[in-house]
């Protein structure tokens, strides 16, 4: 394979950026790599850039590699901070007084099945009383580890939720976010301040996306006339995908860049919601 970013946003030079003052985030999924690199002391967003490929077999860890050797800022820039995010499905949220090392196999494999005998993580999610155990493919974890040896990792719902009690300032009856990918989405739901579900769903049309969030609102009371619904992600406002949601949702909104983020002239070719949840997640790691 032969991968190409699909968003490729920096500044004239990357490279040049003194690595004293930046921080690397990546977010490693399922086919695909995001990273962002930020200059931590002017709060601006050095380089921005989407891999995705497609399912055709090849291992994950193999594409990663490849993006590695060929990416001039992973393969030679050396930051002051770097923190790798899991967005993998396998997921389970273990209230803190239940949760205790020798559960966090038999947890997973109840819920998601014991074939897969990958690597099993889990971190405390500050601000909530839960421990996240989540599974990520063992190659690629110790690729990771290998490239880049003295990063941390986090997984992506446990810094969602720790960006949601930074930056949602108030506290909403109802509340839906929704990250859009190509082929997947993720959905938080909170009601009264409370985290009621946070969770992955695949989708192939609009309709699908549609009827995921609807059907949330049924299974957890809650009316989409009244409730907030907020879109982060590759969707645009003149799509299907939002036509639909504004039949339904009588309030839609797109998520928002930080003030304290420093808007550069290649991000502001660009809606600010594509890029937010990556944002938000590297000023909160």
């Amino acid at each position: 394979m032969n991968i190409k970013p699909d968003f490729d946003i920096h500044n004239e030079d990357p490279l040049a950026e003194d690595p004293a003052q930046c921080r690397l985030l990546l977010e490693i999924g399922n086919r695909s790599v995001n990273f962002i690199l930020l200059n931590v002391r002017g709060m601006r967003p050095v380089a921005i850039r989407v891999y995705q490929w497609a399912g055709n077999g090849s291992p994950d860890d193999e594409s990663l590699r490849e993006i590695f050797e060929n990416d001039s800022i992973l393969n030679s820039f050396k930051p002051a901070e770097i923190f790798l995010v899991y967005n993998y499905p396998e997921s389970n949220l273990v209230p803190e007084k239940y949760f205790g090392s020798d559960i966090a196999r038999p947890v997973t494999d109840l819920v998601y099945g014991n074939v897969n005998q990958d690597l099993i993580l889990d971190e405390k999610i500050p601000w909530f009383e839960f421990h996240n155990v989540y599974r990520v493919p063992a190659p690629v974890h110790f690729l990771l580890q290998e490239k880049f040896s003295s990063a941390r990792y986090w997984h992506f719902y446990s810094l969602q939720l720790k960006c949601f009690k930074m930056f949602t300032a108030r506290e909403e009856p109802a509340f839906i976010k929704a990250f859009i990918y190509p082929d997947k989405m993720i959905v938080m739901v909170s009601k009264n301040g409370q985290l009621q579900l946070i969770q992955h769903f695949a989708y192939l049309d609009s309709k699908d996306v549609l009827y995921h969030l609807l059907n949330c609102c049924q299974q957890l009371g809650l009316s989409p006339s009244t409730l907030s619904l907020e879109l982060a992600g590759m969707v645009e406002r003149k799509s299907a995908l939002f036509e639909d949601l504004e039949m339904y949702f009588m309030n839609v909104r797109f998520d928002h860049m930080e003030d304290s983020i420093k808007i550069t002239d290649e991000l502001l070719q660009y809606p600010h919601h594509f890029f937010s949840s990556l944002l938000k997640m590297t000023i909160c790691v």
